[in-house]
């Protein structure tokens, strides 16, 4: 009876998961996840079914003019992940200064007074793949040549 009962709740709690994790998010103003993303992270574009992982984030600010960092989980393979986010990006403005494609890919980006690293790391989230968007301010201090 006891196996029972946790079998019920078990299946009782997977299902409620799944059907948040379904359901579009909205606001009481009628928000959309996509409208929240906008204000969020600004220009830059998420993959289709990624989701933010909260609890692993830290955005500062908003816009086109937040700061910190996005873990996300995306639910396209790491290769199709990576191509995404270098092709989408540059349509966005981005300018591709470095990319390495490998297990744990990694693509480095500018925007006028920014930069965004864009780590990839294929199956890290529950079979999803792991991205950490990493966005700072642009260093205006030229490193002194060496003698």
């Amino acid at each position: 009876m006891k196996n029972l009962i946790r079998l019920l709740s078990t299946l009782t709690l997977s299902l409620m998961v799944v059907a948040c994790a379904t359901t579009p998010l909205t606001t009481a103003d009628g928000e959309t996840f996509q409208d929240i993303q906008t204000k969020l992270l600004g220009d830059m574009p998420i993959p289709g079914g990624a989701v933010i992982i909260h609890d692993k984030s830290l955005i500062l600010g908003s816009g086109d003019t937040w700061a910190g960092r996005v873990a996300i989980g995306a639910v396209q393979n790491s290769t199709e992940t990576f191509t995404f986010f270098r092709e989408q990006f540059q349509k966005a403005g981005w300018t591709l200064v470095s990319s390495t494609k490998t297990k744990n890919s990694i693509l480095v980006f500018i925007k006028k007074d920014r930069t965004a690293t864009i780590e990839i790391e294929d199956g890290s989230m529950l079979g999803k793949t792991g991205v950490m968007l990493t966005v700072a301010p642009r260093s205006s201090v030229t490193p002194p040549v060496g003698k």
